[in-house]
C-alpha cells in the first residue's frame, strides 16, 4: 500500500482578509477531492492530509490532520482566520517536520499573496536545505503567489520553476489558484500510484493568467 502526504500551508496574513471566502471554499474543494482519491484508491494508498495557516511567527495553527481527527469538511475550513505578518519560512519548516520519513509520496502546496516577513526560527539558507532534501525524496512541492518577486523568490530557494504559478490578488484570482493546486495533486497522486513520480511541470499552463 502506498504511503502519500498532502501537505497544504497557507498564507493567513493580515493582507488575506479579502479572500477569506475563497479560500475556505478553495479548502473545502481540496478535502472533497481528496476524500474522492481516498475512497477510489481504498486498499491502495493510505493519504494523510495536513492543511496549516501561517501569519506571525508564533500563531502557526493546523487546521487539519487526518492522522489526529477525522476529516470534518468545513469545520476545518471554517477555522481559517486571517491575521498579522507572513513568517512563511517557520511555517515550511513546521509543516515539513510533520511529516514521517517513510512516505512513497509527498505533495506540497505553499500559498500566499505576500513574502516572508516575520520568521523567528528559520531562515531562507534553512529552506533551501529542506526543499533540496525533499527534492532528493521526490516530493511534488508546488507554489502559488501573487508577484513575480514572490515566484522569484520560491524558485531561487529551490522550488521548480514549472511548479509556480503566479495568481491575481483578488478573489477571483484566489479561485483560479485553488482549481490550480486541485489539479496538480491529482498530476502527482497519478504519477505516485503509477510509481512513476512525477515532480515537475506540475502546474497546468493553461490556468496561468496574463496580469
Amino acid at each position: 500500500m502506498k504511503k502519500i502526504t498532502n501537505v497544504i500551508i497557507i498564507d493567513a496574513s493580515s493582507s488575506m482578509n479579502n479572500k477569506t471566502v475563497e479560500i475556505k471554499d478553495g479548502i473545502k474543494s481540496l478535502l472533497k477531492d481528496i476524500r474522492k482519491d481516498m475512497k477510489e484508491n481504498k486498499g491502495k494508498a493510505k493519504i494523510r492530509t495536513i492543511v496549516t495557516q501561517f501569519s506571525y511567527s508564533n500563531k502557526f495553527k493546523v487546521l487539519l490532520d487526518t492522522n489526529k481527527r477525522k476529516e470534518i469538511l468545513y469545520e476545518s475550513a471554517e477555522k481559517y482566520q486571517p491575521n498579522g505578518m507572513t513568517a512563511l519560512y517557520d511555517a515550511i519548516g513546521t509543516s515539513f517536520n510533520m511529516v514521517s520519513d517513510d512516505q512513497d509520496g509527498v505533495f506540497v502546496n505553499i500559498l500566499t499573496d505576500g513574502e516572508e516577513n516575520d520568521s523567528k526560527e528559520l531562515t531562507s539558507d534553512d529552506v533551501k536545505k529542506l526543499f533540496a532534501k525533499a527534492n532528493e525524496r521526490k516530493w511534488g512541492i508546488t507554489f502559488m503567489g501573487t508577484t513575480q518577486d514572490a515566484i522569484e523568490s520560491a524558485v531561487r530557494l529551490g522550488i521548480k520553476a514549472s511548479n509556480t504559478f503566479k495568481y491575481v490578488d483578488s478573489g477571483v484570482g484566489t479561485s483560479i489558484a485553488n482549481v490550480s493546486r486541485n489539479a496538480s495533486r491529482a498530476i502527482y497522486l497519478n504519477s505516485v500510484m503509477t510509481s512513476n513520480v512525477q515532480t515537475d511541470n506540475l502546474v497546468d499552463e493553461k490556468l496561468k493568467v496574463n496580469d
